[in-house]
């Protein structure tokens, strides 16, 4: 099964193998779904592990999730998606590679309106559009007319996650856009505003559990919306 990674907004979406992820913490919401068989889960340091056929996982928390069959990885928008209550069974999109597969996805799993926009929905908008416009939060605060201590508290608040670690998940969106194009990581780590590839090979396993090069050397097919 070939990998598709496909972004749309503030969401993203995997579809392939499970892969052989290191414990870490994901900077969104996930929810994961088993496409044939169950995988295993453990949820916070030194948790048991459970079987489980769907699973969401809050933003920031660490867990251990291992996978022998192909996967779906739902990643949710930090400021419009509510982390649903998740039905005991989903009825899955026939096709998950397909114009549109995200949205069905989010009704399959209960999120069916959008969200009321939040007060720094353009702050945070223009941030996705361009992180590196905000390298700190001195500047992110000054788009949203707040003080520093203001804006950190708020937009901990709205987005459920501390401003850096929302701006390095959007660098990542960023990354993705590059390689999209058929450009190399060296390129998309400088698009993306880290100091190297090896820094953002770093920090992409620290937030997905595997190298970037990992996804690279099956083939990933990297999908924009």
């Amino acid at each position: 099964m070939r990998p598709q990674v496909t972004l749309a907004g503030g969401r993203a979406l995997y579809v392939g193998p499970g892969l052989q992820l290191s414990p870490h913490r994901n900077a969104a919401a996930t929810v994961v779904i088993a496409l044939q068989q169950s995988f295993s889960l453990s949820l916070g340091d030194g948790a048991a592990p459970t079987q489980r056929r769907i699973a969401q996982i809050p933003p920031g928390t660490w867990h251990h999730l291992q996978a022998a069959g192909p996967m779906a990885f739902l990643y949710l928008d930090p400021l419009g998606d509510p982390i649903p209550d998740l039905p005991q069974r989903v009825t899955l999109p026939a096709d998950l590679h397909a114009p549109g597969v995200i949205d069905e996805l989010l009704r399959a799993v209960g999120l069916q309106a959008p969200a009321t926009p939040a007060r720094l929905a353009a702050t945070v908008r223009a941030m996705d559009a361009d992180p590196r416009c905000f390298a700190r939060i001195d500047d992110a605060a000054r788009h949203a007319g707040l003080s520093i201590s203001r804006f950190g508290h708020l937009f901990r608040e709205e987005t459920g996650l501390p401003f850096r670690r929302y701006r390095l998940w959007r660098r990542m969106a960023t990354v993705a856009r590059v390689v999209s194009t058929g450009r190399s990581l060296t390129d998309a780590a400088f698009e993306a505003g880290f100091a190297s590839s090896a820094h953002l090979s770093a920090s992409f396993r620290q937030l997905f559990g595997l190298a970037p090069s990992t996804l690279l050397r099956l083939h990933t097919r990297f999908v924009i919306h």
